[in-house]
């Protein structure tokens, strides 16, 4: 889907913002001025403006014109990527999961913890006519179970839906599942025996490191940086000294630090899958959440003989109840569907059908458009009260999409520690040691900005950074 002209010149000055040409307060060229320069319509520059303010990047002063918005002065680091260890271990994260005290049913309490969209920012309108139209069907079809696979006309719109991303993905090659963990699961073991080794990125999402236990595989990982994500030479270094029978990678916004995996790296994985016969699962459940530019690319684009496994699902971005998750498993596809008919048969049919009308119908894509920008919003709020709040020292990833913020606090300040106490003032997070098997980043943490802004979102920032800034806890 080619970018419209108003966001590609948006993101020109986005960019230009980012640089430091145009610096917090500068006042923009004239609309006359941006008109000659680029050779296009005063409309098309009011709406990237428009585009721009609702971001959160430049504000408007009547009769004084575009100035860029007074960000922070301080500019945080980005948190440290730890390094590699070259060594493979079991997973035991569960035990640690069950620790954490379940999110307490209370109106004033704010939670950064879960990685789900608030209701309120999803569409709600579109989705509740979706349900009606599909209850309508006077046939009942609906009431049965559907096919081995997915839904047919469901599986032909997510395949039309891979050319954003550079794909080419063909319906019969897909399965619907119950969310991209049921479909990350049955790629895992349709490739492992218990006791293989699976290569991970670190920090990695501890959902991810539940189904690890839960299949009983040990772990390798390569060290994760929130800006450029993993290299290559890692990958290579590491399949020289372990036997890795898998890779399982997020290639786009990883969750926790957000990190996207390049171009170029994308290219050589899939080359290393097809040329050393290492099946990659590749996990894109947050692609199309981007804020700048158009939608990322992912290691399945660059696949040529079926041995990268493309897993995502819904759950981020549309109906997170529905539980619609997907599979392209590539050579390994019967394998897949017969592991996930073992496992629970077929994904609900009157789900799947709700889903494929909000595709069919542009639903989902002016959702898509409207949610990103809402997300964006939250983060730069986000952001600028960590900024100010959060003890000296702290370092903030800083996302181009996905849903959560990766933070490294200064290493007197243990976040596992402080949880309880965070729960007492009404606020939850997700400690960083969630996201490592071997408990490591104890002084890191992850929050959501995936919630409707609000006076107590501020005020929840606020009293955490208080609480970590406090020297003793006792």
């Amino acid at each position: 889907m080619k970018e419209p002209v108003y966001i590609n010149l948006a993101n020109k000055i986005a960019s230009m913002i980012e640089e430091g040409i145009y610096k917090s307060g500068d006042k923009l060229p004239s609309l006359r001025h941006l008109q000659k320069e680029y050779n296009t319509s005063v409309g098309t520059i009011l709406q990237s403006f428009n585009f721009l303010i609702d971001n959160g990047v430049i504000d408007s002063r009547e009769r004084s014109g575009y100035f860029v918005r007074h960000q922070s002065i301080k500019k945080l680091p980005i948190p440290r990527s730890l390094p590699a260890s070259f060594s493979e271990s079991e997973v035991r994260i569960d035990e640690l999961l069950q620790k954490i005290h379940k999110e307490e049913n209370r109106s004033d309490f704010v939670s950064f913890a879960n990685a789900i969209p608030d209701h309120r920012l999803l569409p709600f309108n579109g989705i509740k006519r979706a349900i009606q139209n599909v209850s309508r069907d006077i046939s009942g079809t609906y009431l049965t179970l559907e096919q081995r696979n997915g839904n047919k006309e469901l599986r032909e719109e997510i395949s039309k839906r891979s050319f954003l991303w550079g794909g080419s993905l063909h319906a019969d090659e897909l399965i619907i599942t119950n969310g991209a963990k049921e479909a990350l699961l049955c790629c895992l073991k349709a490739v492992t025996q218990p006791g293989d080794t699976v290569l991970v990125q670190d920090p990695c999402y501890y959902g991810i490191l539940q189904i690890l236990e839960c299949l009983d595989l040990k772990l390798a990982t390569i060290p994760s940086d929130p800006e450029t994500g993993i290299k290559f030479a890692d990958v290579e270094n590491i399949a020289q000294r372990l036997h890795i029978k898998a890779c399982l990678f997020v290639s786009n916004f990883n969750n926790p630090d957000a990190a996207c995996i390049s171009t170029e790296t994308k290219k050589q994985l899939a080359d290393f899958a097809n040329s050393r016969n290492i099946p990659i699962i590749e996990d894109d459940l947050y692609g199309d959440i981007f804020f700048n530019g158009s939608r990322p690319d992912a290691i399945k684009t660059y696949d040529k003989n079926g041995w990268v496994m493309y897993c995502s699902s819904f759950t981020k971005t549309l109906v997170p109840g529905f539980r619609i998750g997907w599979c392209a498993p590539g050579r390994f596809l019967a394998e897949v569907s017969r592991i996930k008919w073992m496992h629970n048969g077929s994904t609900s049919n009157f789900n799947q059908r709700v889903v494929q009308q909000l595709l069919n119908s542009g639903t989902y894509d002016r959702h898509l458009q409207r949610y990103r920008l809402e997300l964006h919003k939250n983060l730069l709020r986000t952001t600028e009260l960590i900024e100010k709040y959060f003890p000296n020292g702290t370092k903030i990833s800083r996302p181009n999409g996905g849903i959560v913020l990766w933070i490294e606090l200064p290493t007197r300040v243990k976040s596992l520690l402080l949880y309880d106490y965070a729960i007492e003032k009404g606020i939850s997070y997700a400690p960083g040691e969630l996201f490592s098997a071997k408990n490591e980043y104890d002084n890191y943490l992850r929050l959501n900005y995936c919630n409707i802004w609000q006076l107590k979102t501020e005020k929840a920032l606020k009293e955490l950074g208080e609480l970590f800034c406090q020297r003793n806890y006792e």
